[in-house]
């Protein structure tokens, strides 16, 4: 009975640990402020969290693609910032976070975020002639 009794309890909290969400799906956000992009998220807990990556991808069709990976600190708000939206003459860029796990379990997609992105030519342009002297 006791054997019983703990087994149960043992399963239980596995669940427990299972069903916790790694980010708070209600704080992932993505603004522009017409030069740059940012992109926020907030973590509860970081569970053999490996590294976040940051996919993006131009519109709402097409597959996303990697523009960065960060690793974990602890639970705690995260900020990216895209400082290369400004070379498309998009207005519309989707983002969404994949959590990549050390343990082996499937990888996490959060998203996608739409950001609406209006950038003039001067500062594409210009943007554009200061990453060539990079």
């Amino acid at each position: 009975m006791m054997r019983t009794i703990l087994l149960f309890i043992l399963v239980l909290f596995t669940c427990i640990a299972a069903s916790s969400q790694v980010v708070k799906l209600s704080t992932v956000q993505g603004y522009s402020d017409g030069s740059v992009i940012t992109l926020r998220w907030n973590t509860e807990a970081e569970t053999n969290v490996q590294r976040f990556i940051v996919e993006r991808r131009v519109g709402t069709n097409g597959s996303f693609i990697q523009v960065t990976s960060i690793e974990p600190k602890g639970p705690s708000l995260y900020e990216f910032v895209d400082k290369t939206a400004f070379r498309s003459t998009a207005t519309l860029y989707q983002y969404q976070i994949r959590i990549k796990f050390a343990n082996g379990n499937p990888d996490q997609e959060l998203g996608p975020v739409s950001v609406s992105h209006s950038v003039n030519s001067v500062k594409r342009t210009w943007g554009s002639i200061k990453a060539m002297f990079r």
